[in-house]
């Protein structure tokens, strides 16, 4: 951005600008007085700086129109027929045109830095509410980061005090946790935080090998109740087994009593008989007694004996299968005696191999004789609900202890948490007090030094009335709060809203206006004064004019 001395001003088409207009600038001369009857386009070379400046066009805001944009070109022209140019003295031009609804500067380095004051502004700046008012200014006084700053501060403080109050609210909730467990431990010791402190030390895994050891018990001993079912079993195998034996002996003997004694030669003999027969089917002899008497009928005969023998070999057969089976059933007896025998070696190590717990009853070595099982089986079937229990119990207990370590263990944190808020809070609360007197210190200090300016910009004005005292102060009770007061006659502070002319108060708020404007970079800064003189008299116009070229030397240029 350029701080040279301004050449000329072109406005093409904006606003009242129907035609291209140019405004020479005179050099060597940092104010320039424009004067012309209503609607000569006074308010549109304003327009124009700020248009250039700002990217805007404030003299349509307020009127009721919405996004003013579409009326910024002059009636019948389009948004890209707007353009304004700034030359200055050292030939650097910077130019601003509409791109749709967008104002583009070129070069944007070269963008002038504008404040226009329009008569409708002073009513902000004087009349307004304190709070409209400090927006008014606030641009000129950013402290807006220290500001977000406070709130994200009053933010934390908020949300800390709600989580100490959720922490107190946890807190009782954890204890009364710790009394039901109590309750439910039959309440020992003398209170249930000391009776917890002592229970979450235990070691919650210290009964796993026990747990692991009845599981065991458990296992060997359903091992051995199945074992007189099975005993049963074999012995009642064994027993049919040998019945199915004697039955098929009986018939063997049966089928040997109606055969002759040298069976099996006369069984040799008859088989070669049916061979030699099935090759001479008719014979006219018996081929062994050469007789003819029986001949007739002979190979039937000899199918019947050889059948009668059939049958002894299959009575045989069985008998043989019938004496395996017993043999086998006595092996299956003998191999339920061997495992019932190694399974009772299995209970009395796992009964014997671990040191149980008092409330744990144990019943005597298991006999080895399956015989003797089924008697001891009954006399013991009790323990198995008592282990059982005592199982479920120490499970229960482990859950237990951690469910009330933890229990424990987040009552003593949420304990802990509105101590640390309690502590943090007040710190807290200290620092956004500092933030707050530093920043209102800060904005109190330029609003003393704005005020002492406007009062002496005031007094060029109204020499004498006795009325350059302002003030300007920031509520303490209000946040962005800003009261403007005025001493009349040596008396107390006094709004001028209530006792200034019209006239007193357009000076006013130009005199505040020229303060804000010379805080930053006022050498680099081109003023627009839109129809700011309107209400003063004809004796204070000579003076303002005045004012104003011995103001305009701070600025850049003052129109």
């Amino acid at each position: 951005m350029s701080d040279s001395g301004l050449k000329k001003l072109t406005v093409e088409h904006l606003r009242g600008s129907v035609l291209p207009f140019v405004l020479p600038f005179e050099k060597g001369k940092k104010l320039m007085v424009v004067y012309g009857e209503n609607a000569a386009g006074k308010s549109t070379i304003c327009d124009a700086f700020e248009f250039l400046g700002k990217g805007k066009v404030g003299s349509l805001e307020n009127r009721g129109l919405g996004k003013t944009n579409k009326y910024w070109p002059s009636v019948g022209k389009r948004p890209a027929d707007v353009s304004v140019t700034l030359e200055t003295l050292d030939s650097v031009s910077c130019r601003a045109s509409m791109l749709r609804s967008e104002v583009m500067a070129h070069p944007a380095a070269a963008r002038p830095k504008v404040e226009v004051l329009r008569r409708s502004q002073i009513l902000a700046l004087v009349e307004a509410q304190p709070s409209e008012r400090y927006a008014a200014i606030r641009r000129f006084i950013d402290v807006s980061q220290v500001e977000a700053s406070e709130g994200a501060l009053r933010q934390l403080i908020s949300g800390l005090t709600t989580n100490r109050d959720i922490a107190v609210a946890r807190v009782r909730e954890n204890l009364d946790a710790i009394i039901q467990f109590w309750e439910a431990a039959g309440k020992p010791g003398s209170d249930p935080l000391s009776w917890a402190e002592i229970e979450t030390q235990r070691d919650p895994n210290a009964a796993d090998a026990e747990v692991a050891a009845l599981g065991r018990l458990q296992a060997a001993y359903s091992r051995l109740a199945d074992y007189p079912a099975r005993l049963k079993s074999a012995n009642e195998g064994l027993k049919r087994a040998k019945e199915a034996a004697a039955e098929a002996g009986r018939k063997a003997q049966q089928c040997v009593q109606t055969i002759a004694t040298d069976a099996g030669e006369v069984m040799s003999v008859l088989q070669a008989a049916r061979a030699y027969l099935q090759k001479h089917p008719s014979p006219s002899a018996c081929p062994l007694c050469e007789s003819a008497e029986k001949v007739a009928g002979l190979d039937q005969r000899i199918t019947q004996r050889l059948t009668s023998f059939s049958t002894l070999q299959t009575a045989q057969s069985r008998t043989k299968e019938a004496e395996i089976g017993v043999q086998r059933a006595e092996r299956q007896l003998e191999v339920v005696r061997e495992e019932a025998g190694k399974d009772a070696e299995g209970f009395e190590k796992a009964r014997a191999g671990f040191s149980w717990s008092p409330d744990i009853p144990m019943p005597t070595a298991a006999p080895k004789q399956i015989e003797h099982l089924e008697p001891w089986l009954a006399g013991s079937a009790h323990l198995t609900t008592q282990w059982r229990n005592a199982e479920t119990a120490r499970q229960d207990k482990k859950q237990f202890i951690g469910a009330l370590r933890k229990a424990r263990q987040t009552y003593k944190e949420n304990v802990q948490a509105p101590k640390d808020l309690a502590a943090l809070l007040p710190k807290l609360e200290q620092a956004l007090k500092i933030v707050e007197e530093e920043r209102r210190a800060f904005t109190d200090a330029i609003l003393v030094r704005i005020a002492g300016e406007v009062g002496r910009i005031y007094e060029l004005v109204h020499p004498g009335e006795g009325l350059n005292k302002i003030s300007l102060v920031l509520d303490p009770q209000k946040r962005a709060s800003l009261d403007i007061g005025a001493q009349f006659c040596g008396g107390n502070a006094a709004p001028p809203q209530a006792y200034f002319s019209e006239s007193h108060l357009d000076t006013l708020g130009l005199c505040v206006f020229l303060a804000l404007a010379a805080l930053d970079g006022p050498e680099n800064t081109i003023l627009a004064l839109d129809d700011v003189l309107a209400s003063v008299d004809e004796p204070h116009v000579e003076r303002l004019i005045e004012m104003l070229y011995a103001e305009a030397i701070k600025f850049r240029h003052c129109l």
